[in-house]
């Protein structure tokens, strides 16, 4: 049997029996090695004002931009749904719900942040850093909004994954703050003070 690269159908080999002439599919170390930088290589993202075509990782297909110049500055907890700004609380579910039936189409585009890119700038801890002029300065981030069109139901399961994430980013805050309240020893030590009187 012969041993065949898959790809490139170069012959790496034969196998037991010896007579047969089947091909067994492999892969050789040029092609895996080529397979493997080409899925380690960074996908290239669009520049301002341009728009690359995507295809997620559920099978949507979709497009990205860049926040600010195409289409609109978003947050973490923002959807724009057929051209309007939603904000993604549970208590705003109905009424997204009811936006989505005022619209007469069965699918509907829906913008949300992609992924986000931040330039740090280098510091120098020998040296004061000069402030930057206003003319000067540039964008610290720029984010990657990506847009698809969905059936509604699918657009209210974004809203519902959005708004639950809110909601546990604002309990992970909740219990950071409450920890750093017990940790700080002015407020604890005037918690350990409540209740007890001071000796005669």
């Amino acid at each position: 049997m012969k041993i065949i690269c898959s790809t490139c159908k170069k012959v790496l080999g034969v196998q037991r029996p010896f007579n047969d002439n089947t091909e067994v599919l492999a892969k050789c170390p040029e092609c895996f090695q080529k397979e493997k930088e080409e899925v380690l290589k960074p996908q290239l993202k669009p520049g301002p004002g341009e728009r690359k075509n995507i295809t997620l990782e559920n099978g949507l297909k979709g497009f990205l931009t860049i926040a600010g110049v195409d289409s609109l500055k978003l947050s973490l907890w923002d959807l724009v749904v057929s051209g309007k700004k939603i904000f993604c609380a549970k208590d705003r579910r109905e009424s997204f719900r009811e936006y989505l039936e005022m619209i007469d189409r069965e699918a509907v585009d829906v913008t949300f942040i992609h992924s986000s890119t931040i330039k740090l700038e280098s510091m120098d801890g020998r040296r004061k850093k000069q402030p930057i002029r206003s003319d000067e300065k540039k964008q610290n981030s720029v984010d990657y909004n990506c847009t698809v069109t969905v059936p509604k139901d699918y657009a209210l399961r974004m809203f519902d994954g959005v708004a639950e994430r809110l909601q546990m980013f604002t309990k992970i805050l909740a219990e950071a703050a409450v920890k750093a309240e017990l940790t700080d020893p002015k407020t604890r030590d005037k918690t350990n003070l409540k209740g007890v009187s001071s000796p005669k």
